[in-house]
């Protein structure tokens, strides 16, 4: 796309509204820069809780900003016809006008390349998923990008979008949540409770993943696993006009896993798949590697040459992450996991875990299958923190639990007490069910203080 027609196209979008970005933190920065790298007279709002950018250098020489801050910055924006929502500020309790259009990056970006684009979104195994998917498209294209939910802006790499570049797009469901247009592939992991803070219910946070799927026309692709009870539940409730093609373990569909012979039943044709070859632990990374066979597939991609680059992926930080062995104990970083069904994954993938780390911040979830799953699992030591580790805490106890359970009030103290508890030739895992953000900015940030704990015991 020439500079000229992108700007075309971006005004046709904004189609001469007020133009309001909510939320300047890195998208909002990042929307900022794009727009008025392009319309470098547009008149542009910002609005921010934070007050303290009104002193950033480049906004104060911008004549062309006006800036709404501090904690009514939400007070205003009924007044803007067009607002480009950053992520992480929740509508729940806002009722969006007639006459107002609330759009985001995600939407803005598709609205150019959907025809180039990959979504990929799921509670979980987003991350895992798409920079495999990009690791394995790496093997056959020379211009692939990996943007999105795990860390790069849609919109700071519109300048190196060429006609043939292949994006892999990880998609939250906050991106998710307002957009008028999907990707020409997209891929649904799985549905499970999260993010309730930020929602209404359950359901408005599924049917915000499912904007994935909803705005594709017939030439486009939709990828979902039915083995998953949630997404077979709510496909019946979807108009999907797209090729639809499904994987399991379960089921003789598109693509098919036989886990006793490791093989690949895909499109009738047998491929071999050595797990023991495959960096990734647990069967819920095998779906994962099904999705992005099912890309390969429906792109004409060769599949053996695909699963021999599978085979050269190395797992990303903070996902069953393999820390140290010491003192004969092998530790494990889960940190990513913030809810109870990637805490079970991790126990079933990870062997002879004796010591588990869990807790966080409480959004509200419903930790029964998590306490029921314990409970009939081996009796562990579990060391418990913030408020989700009260509450686990009360539930076992209650339970009558057979392993011990530990109070901890840091993760430092958690640690500590996993080496004193964790027989040698066993393993203490870090998977705490539950959002980090009761002690620290992120996942990232707790599962680096778990390393660095183990690491400089």
């Amino acid at each position: 796309m020439t500079d000229i027609n992108l700007k075309n196209r971006v005004d046709e979008f904004i189609n001469n509204r007020s133009v309001l970005i909510l939320g300047f933190g890195r998208e909002g920065n990042s929307s900022y820069r794009f727009f008025r790298n392009m319309f470098p007279n547009m008149l542009i709002s910002i609005a921010d809780s934070n007050g303290e950018i009104e002193s950033d250098d480049v906004l104060i020489n911008d004549s062309n900003v006006s800036l709404i801050l501090g904690d009514d910055y939400l007070s205003r924006i009924q007044d803007f016809e067009f607002v480009l929502k950053s992520p992480g500020i929740s509508f729940k309790n806002y009722t969006i006008p007639e006459n107002q259009y609330v759009s985001s990056q995600t939407d803005l970006f598709l609205y150019l390349f959907s025809e180039q684009t990959i979504g990929i979104t799921g509670t979980k195994g987003k991350s895992t998923t798409s920079s495999l998917l990009k690791h394995v498209l790496g093997g056959f294209y020379d211009d692939v990008l990996l943007i999105g939910n795990i860390g790069v802006p849609a919109l700071d790499v519109v300048n190196i979008i060429g006609e043939n570049t292949k994006v892999v797009f990880e998609m939250s469901s906050h991106q998710l949540e307002y957009v008028s247009n999907s990707p020409k592939i997209a891929v649904l992991l799985n549905l499970y409770q999260e993010h309730l803070d930020h929602y209404s219910d359950y359901k408005s946070y599924r049917f915000a993943k499912w904007n994935i799927v909803k705005y594709q026309g017939e030439q486009d692709c939709f990828i979902c696993c039915i083995d998953e009870t949630q997404v077979l539940e709510d496909i019946n409730n979807q108009i999907i006009q797209s090729v639809q093609l499904k994987y399991s373990f379960n089921n003789n569909v598109d693509c098919f896993f036989d886990l006793d012979d490791e093989i690949l039943n895909l499109k009738s044709n047998k491929h071999s798949f050595n797990r023991s070859q495959f960096a990734l632990l647990g069967e819920h990374n095998l779906y994962n590697a099904m999705a992005v066979l099912l890309v390969c597939d429906y792109m004409k991609l060769p599949l053996e040459k695909a699963i021999e680059l599978m085979m050269t992926f190395k797992s990303l930080p903070h996902r069953l992450e393999f820390v140290a062995e010491v003192n004969g104990i092998k530790f494990y970083n889960d940190s990513i996991s913030t809810i109870p069904q990637a805490t079970i994954k991790a126990l079933e993938s990870v062997s002879n875990v004796k010591s588990l780390i869990l807790g966080g911040f409480d959004r509200g979830i419903d930790y029964e299958l998590l306490i029921n799953y314990l409970t009939s699992f081996k009796p562990l030591n579990i060391m418990l923190l913030g408020d989700v580790g009260a509450r686990i805490y009360n539930c076992l106890q209650e339970k009558q639990y057979k392993g011990r359970l530990y109070r901890s009030s840091s993760m430092k103290e958690a640690v500590n007490k996993a080496f004193e508890l964790t027989p040698k030739g066993s393993a203490c895992l870090l998977s705490p069910a539950a959002s980090s953000y009761d002690s620290f900015k992120n996942f990232e940030e707790r599962g680096a203080r778990f390393k660095e704990l183990v690491q400089n015991q």
